[in-house]
């Protein structure tokens, strides 16, 4: 009796430390909030946004909005809806310069817009509370880049995972590494007689099965090397090579490469287990 009576003495002394130490904390000053800017996009058009300096990693709120940054140009970051009337979400977008820019992102069904951000350079100046960050260096510069696609284009091709939709058969037939950085090669064939815009190819790891009253839990990956999207004519195909961190699956997880049609509703998926990675080449 008299341990149970000094324990619950004890559970009222932790709960009573506890809600003193809740009562002293104080909200953020208004001086370290990194203003946030209001964006729309939209299911049927790309929205653009132009940086001062080339586009790092990208946080968004929600699946609902796909980013991409533009190959070739690495300033250039496209956005679009993944399906029509989402909720008002966020986006942060980090750039090499150590810049962060916030976003609120709303839908649209009106023509996306593009906007030049490098005047908002002034405004969100690096200081102690301008949203600083330390990013590491790429791992290749762009000749070693230019190098390892070349090298990913000529290799043997195989039969890998397939989606096969709407006259189209999306494939997988290459994949390598080197160094921290692993390769895939696509390859897209157009059997219709329309052709096919590609818009975006959006990359990610989620969990092979869900349970019940559970969520399904995904990763975006951000691409370190992205072909330019383009279009693929009516009968005929294309290969696309795109370079990701290098990464491995858990048994529970599988890999998602999806590729949306742009102004369409063409949306070809593959689905890959770890088997796929472990067969990569080393360059």
């Amino acid at each position: 009796m008299k341990k149970a009576i000094l324990l619950s003495f004890g559970w009222v002394l932790l709960t009573v430390s506890m809600l003193s130490a809740q009562g002293t904390a104080e909200p953020l000053p208004p001086s370290t909030r990194i203003v946030h800017h209001l964006i729309e996009v939209s299911f049927n058009s790309t929205t653009v946004l132009v940086f001062p300096s080339a586009v790092r990693p990208v946080d968004r709120g929600d699946r609902d909005i796909l980013a991409q940054k533009q190959p070739g140009v690495d300033n250039v970051l496209k956005l679009k809806a993944a399906r029509k009337n989402f909720e008002m979400t966020n986006l942060h977008v980090f750039t090499a310069d150590g810049r962060l820019y916030a976003f609120d992102v709303a839908y649209t069904d009106s023509l996306a817009t593009t906007h030049d951000l490098r005047p908002l350079v002034a405004e969100i100046a690096p200081s102690p509370a301008g949203g600083i960050v330390h990013l590491s260096q790429e791992p290749f510069n762009s000749e070693e880049m230019t190098q390892l696609v070349a090298a990913v284009r000529a290799l043997p091709g195989f039969r890998g995972s397939t989606c096969r939709r709407d006259q189209m058969i999306f494939r997988l037939t290459g994949a390598a590494f080197s160094g921290p950085v692993l390769f895939f090669r696509f390859r897209i064939t157009n059997l219709s007689r329309l052709d096919f815009p590609l818009d975006f190819v959006r990359l990610y790891i989620r969990d092979r099965q869900k349970a019940k009253r559970t969520s399904v839990q995904e990763r975006e990956l951000t691409p370190l090397y992205s072909d330019s999207m383009r279009v693929i004519p009516g009968k005929s195909h294309s290969d696309l090579v795109i370079g990701v961190p290098l990464f491995t699956l858990a048994a529970d997880k599988q890999f998602l490469v999806e590729a949306y049609e742009k102004n369409g509703g063409r949306l070809l998926t593959l689905r890959m287990r770890n088997k796929a990675l472990l067969n990569a080449i080393k360059l």
